[in-house]
């Protein structure tokens, strides 16, 4: 008996997207050159690293947020003590006109804010940024700029060395450790850093700590900004890299399929017959050129030869040819692939960073309530530590050689308050004596957008019930006649009556009553209206 055979064939199209640079996950092989150099090579690819945001769909967005909302408020010099405390010397202002000084040129190019912007974008992208700080003929730190993260490397940790330190107006010396850092240009040659603080002099084209300042070829300070405690940063998604690659092939997936015209993966079956060479051919030319939408919409001929004999034994005559062209389409892929696994990926980048949608431009599910509410608690858990953690940096050390005060660099914060819920309070501390006019002219200057000045009468720092109590005091018909003052500790102002003659005539008792209670209603809202500041 003959046995029926089954012929299967594959014809596939030609690839046509390549991937790629920063999708192809090659570790950097210079081990002489980190050998020759002592330095540390670092655990991630930082070209790789930084070229993924120019890949993925939502990492520019994430990493944007952060320098829009970090330093992109402005920096200014604020005083450590609260003016209304203190009184403002010579001294005081001669730091705050040189911490403003110092905003204003730290670099001639771009702004004190753009500047620490791009740190922020470097730091973000491959986990280290680095700022080059410029020191003027005094020593004092004149003004910086950012160094490309792509082509820096550390050393070890050198040995101990004695480094006078500022604190409190006292001089200390502490032993400290610090590294080497090394720029590798296209052209192969390296430039050396020192990092900052280190007191050394150093040699900017061989590395070598001398003896004497070695003028133009002076090794200039590095600032090293990193995510994490190791010897390089790693970048907080640093987790999720393999799904912003899995995004990444979905997308070029559905790119092919767009691009391929949309043909339908499928299945040719002929029974009782073979495909003729010519057919063969055409087939493999028609899967190599399904290429773009306007090959979408072509027609195909299909020519198969019948087989005399057939295939059943003992049959006389042959039975017809049978062709069928199925569909695989619906085990394979559908308009758009992998939209649940993109979205997976979106929101697993966004929890590295930890923003809110309303950040990267997905809004359409908040309201008013919602959108403050997040950007209430984005403020409070994420932007404002980074901001602390920077002005530490910036006061603490590029600060620390002018041995400032009363004055630090302050970057600004977004005002962040529900404005209903806020002149609800006003009205209800309003109506019971908590608040005087003269503390609702910071607000008002604020919804205004303009600076107003305290009401210079006296009667302006007291609560409205305050001020019509003293002057029921004043009015005779009701009993209470001007004070005939006895001694200067009754008396306020002409013909009005003081605090101590207020508790006389109401009644001591009474009296504590109320002072104590507009006490607390005004710590109350003094406590508000910082914390709405700092919000």
């Amino acid at each position: 008996m003959a046995k029926s055979r089954v012929n299967a064939r594959v014809i596939k199209a030609t690839q046509s997207i390549q991937t790629g640079r920063a999708f192809q996950s090659e570790q950097e092989t210079h081990d002489s050159f980190f050998r020759d150099h002592g330095l540390v090579e670092p655990p991630y690819n930082q070209s790789e690293l930084y070229s993924l945001v120019d890949y993925s769909t939502i990492l520019g967005q994430c990493i944007e947020a952060y320098k829009r909302n970090i330093p992109g408020f402005g920096a200014e010099p604020q005083y450590i003590d609260d003016l209304t405390s203190v009184t403002e010397t010579e001294e005081m202002k001669r730091e705050f006109q040189l911490v403003k000084t110092f905003i204003k040129y730290f670099n001639f190019d771009k702004s004190f804010e753009e500047v620490a912007a791009d740190i922020i974008d470097d730091r973000e992208r491959t986990g280290n940024g680095y700022l080059e700080v410029i020191r003027d003929g005094t020593g004092l730190v004149a003004g910086g700029q950012r160094i490309d993260p792509r082509a820096m490397y550390l050393t070890k940790l050198g040995d101990p060395v004695m480094v006078k330190q500022f604190i409190e107006g006292a001089t200390i010396n502490r032993p400290r450790r610090f590294r080497k850092f090394a720029q590798r240009l296209t052209s192969g040659r390296i430039i050396w850093f020192k990092e900052f603080g280190d007191p050394r002099n150093m040699n900017s084209k061989t590395g070598e700590y001398t003896s004497q300042h070695n003028g133009p070829e002076e090794a200039t300070e590095v600032i090293h900004f990193k995510i994490g405690n190791e010897i390089y940063g790693i970048p907080r998604y640093i987790g999720q890299l393999i799904h912003m690659y899995g995004a990444r092939k979905a997308e070029e997936l559905n790119y092919n399929y767009f691009y391929k015209g949309r043909h339908t993966p499928a299945a040719i079956i002929v029974s009782n017959g073979i495909l003729t060479e010519d057919s063969v051919q055409a087939l493999e030319e028609y899967a190599k050129s399904v290429e773009g939408v306007d090959n979408a919409h072509k027609f195909l001929l299909i020519e198969a030869e019948g087989i005399e004999n057939g295939v059943i034994p003992g049959e006389e005559k042959s039975t017809g040819v049978k062709v069928e062209l199925k569909s695989i389409a619906d085990m394979l892929q559908k308009d758009a692939l992998f939209i649940d696994y993109d979205e997976s990926s979106r929101r697993k980048v966004q929890s590295a960073f930890r923003l809110p949608d309303i950040y990267v431009g997905r809004s359409k599910e908040y309201n008013r309530s919602t959108a403050e509410t997040s950007r209430s608690l984005t403020e409070e858990q994420v932007f404002e530590p980074e901001r602390g953690s920077l002005e530490w940096v910036i006061n603490n050390k590029l600060l620390a050689d002018f041995q400032l005060k009363h004055v630090r660099v302050n970057f600004k914060t977004p005002e962040i308050s529900n404005n209903d819920e806020k002149a609800k309070l006003i009205e209800v501390l309003a109506k019971y004596g908590g608040i005087a006019p003269n503390d609702l002219r910071d607000l008002a200057g604020r919804v205004l957008g303009k600076d107003l000045e305290n009401f210079e009468v006296s009667e302006a720092d007291l609560p409205l019930v305050i001020s019509q109590l003293i002057k029921a005091l004043q009015t005779p018909a009701l009993g209470f006649a001007a004070p005939q003052t006895r001694n200067q500790e009754e008396e306020t102002q002409e013909g009005e009556p003081s605090m101590a003659e207020i508790v006389k005539r109401v009644g001591e008792h009474e009296a504590r009553e109320i002072i104590n209670l507009l006490k607390d209603i005004k710590d109350e809202v003094e406590e508000y209206g910082k914390t709405s500041s700092t919000t």
